[in-house]
């Protein structure tokens, strides 16, 4: 069976390929209002999932921050995006090229550091080295997380500039398909219909610096079942968009095609 696909390149020999659906395939529009808003709600998330997932593999991003909050008192969104965009400010301000960036405000799982509580992520190309300081795994009082990533060989820093809001991990990212896939998934894991936090109207579920590179159209027309079943064994997981499945795979895999 023929597949009709969209493929478009995403930099550092990246490429994402879109399986869109057959209009035999294209499911019917719900006629009650209840489920034509959650319809509504899953396409919003679905969209969020790609955008992000789309500039995680377009961009060079080398650390991951994650801002936990300190206090008794539980830290609104608005106080969480508060904090994260005024700490890029200052890491802005010391460096000597654009710095591009993500931030997600999460509320967190009963399984993370701080359960039911909002805090934040963000990704970012560059960190002056003078704004780092490394955790080491000799250090007394730090979250179990912390040392399973050192004990998994990568780099974990703090930084003074969000230590005054209560916990900061930075990780120094690899790079590979396999730390951006994972990542994506991390930064995505909440932005389902069954366990998404609601937000006021206008509010995004992220935010993005101006610049960022975006995936690239550069084919459009139909592949054969033997180059799909290559494609999915080259991109491991898959991102479901309403219909469409996205795959990311490397420039290697598509020429191999």
């Amino acid at each position: 069976m023929s597949r009709n696909v969209q493929i478009y390149s995403c930099g550092h020999d990246m490429y994402k390929v879109v399986v869109r659906p057959s209009k035999t395939n294209i499911t019917q529009w719900p006629s009650a209002l209840d489920e034509r808003a959650k319809e509504n709600r899953r396409t919003a998330l679905a969209r969020s999932r790609r955008i992000i997932t789309d500039v995680l593999h377009c961009n060079n991003f080398a650390f991951f921050l994650t801002i936990t909050f300190g206090g008794n008192e539980s830290p609104t969104r608005d106080s969480v995006v508060k904090a994260c965009t005024n700490g890029l400010r200052s890491i802005k301000r010391h460096c000597d090229k654009p710095v591009g960036y993500i931030v997600v405000p999460e509320l967190s799982f009963k399984d993370d550091i701080a359960p039911g509580r909002w805090h934040g992520h963000i990704m970012l190309t560059d960190i002056p080295a003078n704004m780092l300081t490394p955790y080491h795994m000799s250090d007394k009082g730090l979250p179990a997380i912390t040392y399973r990533r050192m004990a998994a060989g990568i780099d974990c820093f703090s930084m003074p500039v969000y230590e005054r809001y209560g916990y900061c991990l930075a990780e120094r990212v690899r790079g590979t398909k396999a730390d951006f896939d994972t990542l994506a998934n991390y930064l995505t894991k909440t932005m389902h219909l069954d366990t998404c936090a609601k937000l006021p109207k206008g509010q995004r579920r992220m935010i993005t610096s101006h610049g960022l590179s975006r995936p690239e159209h550069i084919f459009n027309g139909i592949i054969s079942d033997g180059e799909y079943q290559a494609i999915c064994k080259a991109s491991g997981d898959v991102l479901l968009d309403c219909n469409r499945v996205i795959h990311y795979i490397p420039r290697a895999a598509l020429m191999a095609l």
